[in-house]
């Protein structure tokens, strides 16, 4: 015959099961919670890529030390930041999209004409009304025939112009020339470190 447990015995055995009950659940939470982590971080890194700004090339919009998070499979579009393997070096870079496969443009006294059509550059409006009062130039003028690798003063298919926003001391396209989209490693969706400085591109 079984010997009957006793008050005291009964609730130490209830309290045991609680404690593996509830070590069982926090497993269980812990694992899951981890294969969620794994599942979303897979998921991010295919679609996005995160990219440190290095430089002072985009002052004053982008500052060096900024974290970007880039959309991989975004379609590209003027004025858009870009990240890129810089054609011919062993080195990446951040630029803006100035000119797109098929435009001929030309910069004339800090204006962007694309064809016979005025672009506004607002990203710089504040740089450009300095520049007018201080009675210099922000972007010398140039056109795209003066870049390497136009061809008939339009930009080839698969092919993109990109211009530093610190334009009087930003190496960009005029120096390297143009950018070919296999190239291109993803496009600017936010900042995201440090977090002051976190906001939408």
């Amino acid at each position: 015959m079984k010997k009957r447990l006793n008050q005291q015995q009964l609730q130490l055995l209830a309290q045991s099961i609680r404690k593996k009950r509830r070590r069982r659940y926090l497993q269980d939470l812990f694992v899951t919670f981890g294969i969620f982590v794994t599942v979303v971080m897979g998921v991010f890194f295919i679609f996005f890529q995160i990219q440190t700004v290095n430089d002072f090339s985009m002052l004053p919009n982008l500052q060096a030390g900024d974290r970007l998070i880039l959309g991989k499979y975004k379609k590209i579009e003027r004025f858009d930041i870009v990240a890129f393997q810089i054609p011919g070096r062993k080195q990446q870079s951040i630029r803006r999209v100035i000119g797109l496969p098929g435009e001929e443009l030309r910069y004339h006294e800090d204006i962007l004409y694309v064809g016979t059509r005025e672009i506004p550059e607002r990203f710089l409006s504040d740089d450009l009304v300095a520049a007018k009062d201080r009675a210099y130039q922000l972007t010398p003028d140039f056109t795209t025939s003066d870049i390497r690798g136009v061809k008939n003063q339009r930009i080839p298919a698969d092919y993109y112009l990109v211009l530093a926003d610190n334009r009087s001391f930003g190496v960009d396209s005029r120096d390297y020339g143009l950018v070919p989209k296999e190239n291109i490693l993803g496009v600017g969706a936010a900042i995201f470190l440090p977090v002051s400085r976190m906001t939408q591109l």
